[in-house]
């Protein structure tokens, strides 16, 4: 034991890394101090274990989750989507009826606005100057010229209606 001496072993290592810069492991930079440090294996995730040659397929899960913790986890993101999607309903629910309630009141205040002039137009201007004329032209037809004032007072009413429409209209 121990008698024999060490020989030295030669290692070729070939390179096809266009950067030439070859990777060693941990382990081989300890051997080639020559501590005696041991390293406990890390798992490395992203890597299927080495092929058992011939024997069935090995399926390797990465994260180590049972299908149980799988399906955990994708019902848990499955109800914060539905919450997310069930609350960004109920934000637009909400945004439209605001958006009909301001259109209802606009659309009632146009009503309003329109019957309110449509009244004032149902009535003709100047009706009693009007039929004073009527009146006048009955009472005397073989003279027309005897009701030229109320003629001439029915023209000025009915002036100042079209002056005061056009301006409230301007």
């Amino acid at each position: 034991m121990g008698g024999s001496s060490s020989a030295t072993r030669k290692l070729t290592v070939e390179n096809d890394d266009p950067t030439s810069v070859i990777k060693v492991s941990e382990e081989v930079v300890d051997r080639l101090r020559g501590s005696n440090v041991v390293r406990t294996k890390e798992p490395q995730y992203g890597k299927p274990p080495p092929d058992q040659g011939g024997q069935f397929p090995l399926y390797w899960n990465p994260s180590n989750l049972t299908s149980q913790q799988i399906q955990h986890l994708t019902a848990n993101e499955l109800q914060k989507n539905d919450q997310y999607w069930q609350q960004r309903i109920k934000n637009l629910e909400e945004k439209h009826k605001k958006m009909n309630q301001v259109m209802e009141d606009e659309y009632v205040k146009a009503v309003n606005e329109f019957t309110a002039k449509k009244i004032d137009r149902k009535l003709p201007p100047c009706k009693e100057t009007e039929h004073a004329v009527k009146e006048c032209y009955l009472e005397y037809p073989r003279e027309p010229m005897r009701c030229a004032k109320v003629v001439q007072a029915f023209q000025e009413c009915v002036d100042l209606k079209r002056n005061t429409l056009l301006l409230s209209r301007g």
